[in-house]
C-alpha cells in the first residue's frame, strides 16, 4: 500500500504593474512603475522560489501580456498569471496571445480570467 503525500502549496507573488507603495490605498512612500523595477521583484520572486507572480489588469496597469512577455526571458522558473478580461479582445486572438506567451515561457504561462470590475472602467472599455 503506498500513502499519497499532499501537493505542495503554490504560492504566487504581486507584480506591481501600476507602481508600488509602502502604504496600502495611499499613494505615500509610492513608486512609479517602470520595468527595471518590475524585472528585480520578478528576479527575487524567481530566486525566493515563488511559484509565480500575479500581472494585474486595468486602467492604471501596464499591459499584463507585454510586461510577462519582456519578464519570461529573465526569469527562470516563474510563472506568469496574466490577468485578462473576456470581451475586450477577440476569442481567437487571445488563443494566439496564451498560446505565444506559453510557449515563449517554457510553459509557464498562467490565465487569471476577471469577470468583473469598476463601472467606470467598464465604461470606458467598451
Amino acid at each position: 500500500m503506498s500513502i499519497a503525500t499532499p501537493d505542495r502549496i503554490k504560492v504566487l507573488w504581486f507584480l506591481p504593474t501600476h507602481g508600488d507603495s509602502r502604504y496600502l490605498g495611499t499613494s505615500e512612500g509610492g513608486r512609479a512603475v517602470d520595468l527595471p523595477y518590475l524585472t528585480q521583484v520578478a528576479k527575487a520572486a524567481d530566486a525566493i522560489g515563488y511559484y509565480g507572480a500575479l500581472l494585474p489588469t486595468g486602467r492604471s496597469c501596464e499591459d499584463s501580456w507585454v510586461v510577462a512577455s519582456a519578464l519570461a526571458p529573465l526569469t527562470q522558473r516563474l510563472r506568469f498569471l496574466v490577468a485578462v478580461r473576456p470581451g475586450l479582445q477577440s476569442p481567437t486572438l487571445a488563443a494566439r496571445m496564451t498560446s505565444t506567451l506559453d510557449r515563449i515561457s517554457s510553459g509557464r504561462l498562467l490565465i487569471n480570467v476577471v469577470t468583473g470590475g469598476d463601472p467606470v472602467e467598464n465604461k470606458g472599455d467598451g
